[in-house]
């Protein structure tokens, strides 16, 4: 991404998504619904495990911020295309 690109990232990450979040009901549903299953599995792990779980989580955090990152600016260039 550019400079500008990950600035505009990072802005609508931070307000413009977090705000339409909070009006998804199921959104917040399955976010509650995670973090209860999260605190289960935790609870039934062993210490090696346990490790090899915040690894995964890890590498899939990043995945998954790589992956929003081309959504953003897929629609970026969506919407200059339709602005031309």
């Amino acid at each position: 991404m550019t400079a500008l690109m990950e600035i505009l990232y990072c802005y609508a990450q931070d307000h413009e998504a977090e705000a339409l979040l909070a009006l998804d009901d199921e959104y917040k549903e399955c976010a509650r619904c995670t973090r209860k299953q999260e605190v289960r599995l935790r609870a039934s792990l062993d210490k090696a495990s346990e490790d090899i779980l915040n690894e995964f989580l890890d590498e899939q955090k990043l995945l998954q911020y790589k992956e929003e990152g081309a959504y953003f600016r897929a629609g970026f260039r969506m919407a200059l295309e339709l602005t031309r």
